[in-house]
């Protein structure tokens, strides 16, 4: 039963740490240069969707941006849709709810749409979409198999 006990508490230790690092290491702080993806896939065709945020480097924005932009055009041109993805800094804008998961969409003539997401909540959030875990998740998860084990050992 000690021997439970000792493993619960390191579990939960660990995820208090784990939780710590990852909300200090993602989150800009004030006064802090913010770091975006900076790319365009007219040029570079690894800039679209599906976008790998290992392959491209996060780029220092100037000191007067103060968030991430992520451009979808999409244009009807020839007979076909051909869609751009451009990743950059922005100095203005407007955040979306969910973080910028959320983006703007306009309307032009000459068969042309404009998506827009802007977001401020971490270095690189002009990325592609990331799943992550629940931390809750994995905790109580972790809690449920170390307790399942020790009813095992106990029965032995």
């Amino acid at each position: 039963m000690k021997r439970l006990a000792a493993s619960i508490g390191v579990t939960v230790a660990l995820f208090i740490l784990i939780e710590y690092v990852s909300s200090q290491s993602a989150t800009p702080v004030k006064g802090k240069i913010l770091k975006c993806y900076q790319c365009n896939s007219f040029y570079d065709k690894g800039c679209a969707d599906y976008f790998d945020n290992m392959t491209y480097p996060l780029i220092p924005c100037s000191e007067k941006a103060t968030m991430c932009r992520k451009i979808i055009q999409e244009a009807f041109y020839d007979g076909r849709w051909d869609i751009r993805y451009i990743r950059q800094c922005a100095e203005k804008g407007e955040v979306g709810p969910d973080s910028g998961r959320w983006c703007k969409e306009r309307l032009g003539t000459y068969g042309v749409r404009v998506k827009t997401c802007h977001c401020d909540d971490k270095d690189g959030c002009n990325g592609a979409a990331s799943w992550t875990l629940n931390h809750t998740l994995v905790m109580a998860l972790t809690l449920y198999i170390l307790m399942y084990l020790g009813s095992r050992l106990r029965c032995l």
